[in-house]
Formats: C-alpha cells, structure tokens, sequence
C-alpha cells in the first residue's frame, strides 16, 4: 500500500475515531449500569455503604439531566436500589469484578475529571485507540481495495455505541484488537504477558484468554512453557476477582440477569432451575433473526471455517492454525457461542471485537486470494522462496499451500 492510499485509510479510521471519541464525550448513552459503575470506582477509597450511597447518587445528579435521573430511580427496582442501602450495597459484586474499568474511572476521577463522565468517556477513549490499532493492522497486512472496508464494518457493527456506554465493552474491545495486533506482528511474549491481564476488563473475557493461550501454546512450541504460565495466571486472576468481590457466581447472574432482576440477590439467593436455563435459550435464540450482526457474522463464519476446512485437506488443520487469522477467527468463534450458550442473549456490546475479527480475517483471505490472482497474471515464472516472499502475504506464507506460478510453498518452503 502506497502513501496516499495509506492517508487516505487513516483518514477513513481518524473520521470514525474522533467521531466515537466525540459521541462519548458529548452524546454518552446514560445507561443504568452508570450508577454501580460510580460506586464501584468511589469503593476504592470509600468502604461506609451510607456514604457510598449518598456519593453515587449526588454524582449521577450532577452527571445526568432531571429526566434521565428520574428515570434511573423510577421502576420497583430501580427505586428499590435508590432508597434502600442494603440492596444497593447487594448490587455492587456484579460490578466490582470489572477493576480496570473501574480503577480507570477511579484514576480520572483522582485526576480531577467528574466520575459520572469517566465512566464513559474510558470507553470512548478506548475505541479510538483500538481503531488506530486496527489501521495499522489493515495498512501493514490488507490489499489496497480490502483495507478500506474495514471502517465502514466498524460503524456497521455499532463502535460508536460502546464508545457512548458506561460499561467496560470499550475496554473489552480494545484488548481484543490489541491481542490480535500482538499476535499478527508476532509479538508473543507481550501477547502471553498481556492476555492475563484481560480478564481484569471483564472476566467472561476468560472464555477467549484459555483459548487463544492453547493455540499458541500449539503452533508456537518456543512459547509453551510461557503459554502454561499465563494459563495458570489466567485462572488464578479469575477467581481472585470473584473471590475479593465476593460475587455470587455464574448461576446468580445468570439468573438476575435473564430470569428475574433482584434487588436483594445475596441475602436471598435465586435457584437456577434446567427449565428457566431452557427458556432463556430459546428467547436467545428466538432473538438471533432479528439482530443483523449476528446473522452477518454466523453467514461469514460458515464462510471462512468451509475455506479452513478446504485448506487442511491438502495439508493440516495445525499448519492452518498457524496462521494468525485463523487462530483468531476460531478463538473468538468460540468466545461467541461458548458466550451465547452461558449467557443465551445477541447484545452486540459484547460481541464487537470478534465480529471484527472476523472480518478481518474474511479480508486477510480475500487479500491473499487477490495477490495470488496478480502474482499469476504478471509473474508467472516465480521460482525462488525470497521472491515469493516478496509477492505473496505473510500470512500465505505461515502454514498455507499455496501454487505461486509454477511453485508451490508450503509454510514457507518453496
């Protein structure tokens, strides 16, 4: 990719970045959750629920206008959280186990910036990082006509809406993007040192962390002992979160979230039953038609696994999976479903890093496909594993067969 083509990419990224960044700022989505946000980050220094509460509370105030305070305390629920401290002391293990995102907002609000608006405007910063990530991804890996759809999928898939939120989804999404970087740019040791350490935005993230360790536990073998030590750190950070903040555990929010909102969920503590797991599993899977992302996603999803499989028949699924693309794209195949079947809802919060990912990969294939049509066209007679290494993508080279004019490489070889 030449210069102005780069600039020109940048320019698409910078336009959806800023603009996120802006829409955080300006136009923030005051979700509920807003206000568990402010009193997990303020219970780093503040341990009296009285004064937490009174804390939280004067902080939404003058972070909201009157209609939208009035309604975060209107409902049974939400009134119940509002007047009574018990129950709001009772909410907060379902936020706490989020501690970068709240030892973020608590930092900025240390730093002097109003902790209601902290706790959105860490995501809209986090997205516009995580975009830039993703041109230099696109620029350094993509063909020229495929790089510039990566910023409309972007905006297709609701960036700007995480950016708006007051949840830890912007992080989530960043640390994605950022251990996909470190594994497309070969980073290994910053990917195993920094994967753990992910599951501190939000801990369902371990459902990717484990995954992605064991793949590059398998196509890395320099990188094995290191890739067990962080699946160890991995597990041990996960139940340290749960076990300090003293949540209730899969079941209880499970059940708080899809079955029933309780505003006393510890002192009285809900029993999961197989028939509420099985009704919440289908009005999941009753909502998937009617989320367009998630559709889009399964239809490239059956997409790219049908090229996967293709691929490992004339070689093999291992030397397939040493293709960074494709670990990815399977690893977060997982972390969706795995996801859907523990928590049966489409909500695109949580699933933006993978849907991108996906198409990211989409792309990388795409791209690979477009330079070998080029290779064959104006270089037919290419016989050396240095000129090929020149014609073809890196990632063509990293464990895909693949005939460049009248030779074939496999990982690597000619």
């Amino acid at each position: 990719m030449n210069l102005i083509s780069r600039l020109v990419l940048l320019a698409l990224f910078l336009i959806v970045g800023i603009y996120a960044l802006a829409a955080s700022a300006w136009r923030p989505l005051h979700n509920w959750d807003m206000i568990m946000y402010i009193a997990a980050a303020k219970s780093y220094e503040e341990s009296d629920i009285k004064s937490l509460h009174g804390f939280t509370y004067n902080a939404l105030q003058n972070s909201v206008s009157d209609a939208e305070y009035k309604g975060m305390v209107s409902g049974k629920y939400r009134q119940a959280i509002h007047l009574k401290q018990s129950a709001f002391e009772e909410q907060l293990p379902f936020y706490q186990i989020r501690p970068l995102y709240t030892g973020s907002i608590y930092l900025l609000y240390k730093a002097g910036i109003d902790i209601g608006f902290a706790t959105h405007i860490v995501s809209g910063v986090a997205v516009f990082v995580a975009l830039i990530l993703l041109y230099l991804l696109s620029a350094s890996i993509l063909g020229h006509p495929f790089a510039y759809a990566v910023p409309f999928f972007t905006l297709i898939f609701g960036v700007v809406d995480i950016a708006r939120y007051s949840t830890p989804d912007g992080m989530a999404f960043l640390a994605l993007i950022l251990s996909a970087y470190f594994l497309f740019k070969d980073r290994v040791v910053l990917l195993l040192v920094f994967l753990p350490i992910m599951i501190g935005i939000r801990t369902d993230l371990i459902l990717y962390v484990i995954p992605l360790l064991l793949v590059v536990a398998l196509s890395k073998s320099g990188s094995r002992k290191m890739a067990a030590i962080s699946v160890f750190v991995s597990v041990l950070i996960y139940f340290a979160i749960g076990t300090f903040s003293n949540n209730p555990g899969w079941s209880t929010i499970f059940y708080f979230t899809l079955v029933q909102i309780l505003s006393h969920p510890l002192s009285t503590p809900p029993t999961l039953t197989i028939h509420q797991y099985l009704h919440a599993l289908l009005n999941g899977l009753s909502d998937i038609p009617g989320n367009s992302n998630f559709v889009l996603y399964c239809l490239i999803s059956f997409l790219y696994l049908g090229e996967l499989f293709s691929r490992a028949k004339t070689t093999s699924l291992f030397q397939v999976l040493k293709s960074p693309a494709a670990s990815l794209y399977i690893v977060s195949l997982f972390f969706v479903f795995s996801h859907f079947i523990l928590f049966p809802v489409v909500w695109n919060r949580f699933f933006i890093g993978p849907y991108l990912i996906g198409v990211f990969s989409i792309l990388v294939m795409m791209t690979d496909y477009w330079r070998r049509c080029c290779i064959n066209r104006a270089s037919p007679h290419i016989w050396g594993y240095e000129q090929a290494k020149t014609e073809v993508s890196h990632s063509e080279l990293a464990g895909v067969q693949r005939r460049v004019g009248r030779t074939w490489i496999v990982d690597g070889v000619v």
